[in-house]
C-alpha cells in the first residue's frame, strides 16, 4: 500500500505560447490565469511526517520567488515537472483557471 499526503494552492501569472498557431494564435500574447497546483508527496507512515500545511507554504514560496521573466513562457507540464523535482514529490498537477492542466508523474522505479 501507498500513502500519499497532498496540498493545494493557487497562484497568478502572465504567460504565452509564442508557437501559437491557427485558431489558438491569440495565446502568442501575454495572458493572465490563476493556475492550480495539487502536490503529491508519499509519505512511509500515518503520523504525517509531510506536514501538508507546511509543504503548501514551501511551494507558494518558491513560486513567488521565481523571476515572472523566467516563466512567461512555461506550460503547466514546465509548472507541473519544476515543481516536482525541487519537493521531490509523487506527482504534480497544474491547471489554468482550475479547467485545463497537466499532471507530472515521477515514474516507479524497478526493482532487479
Amino acid at each position: 500500500m501507498k500513502t500519499m499526503v497532498f496540498c493545494t494552492l493557487t497562484f497568478e501569472a502572465l504567460h504565452r505560447w509564442p508557437a501559437a498557431k491557427g485558431p489558438v494564435v491569440f495565446l502568442k500574447y501575454p495572458h493572465r490565469h490563476i493556475f492550480h497546483v495539487k502536490a503529491w508527496k508519499g509519505v512511509s507512515h500515518s503520523y504525517r511526517q509531510v506536514e501538508f500545511i507546511t509543504l503548501k507554504h514551501e511551494i507558494g514560496k518558491f513560486i513567488s520567488l521565481v523571476p515572472n521573466s523566467k516563466v512567461i513562457t512555461w506550460s503547466c507540464e514546465m509548472w507541473a515537472r519544476f515543481i516536482l523535482e525541487k519537493f521531490s514529490l509523487d506527482k504534480c498537477e497544474v491547471s489554468e483557471d482550475g479547467e485545463n492542466g497537466a499532471l507530472v508523474e515521477r515514474e516507479e522505479k524497478c526493482s532487479s
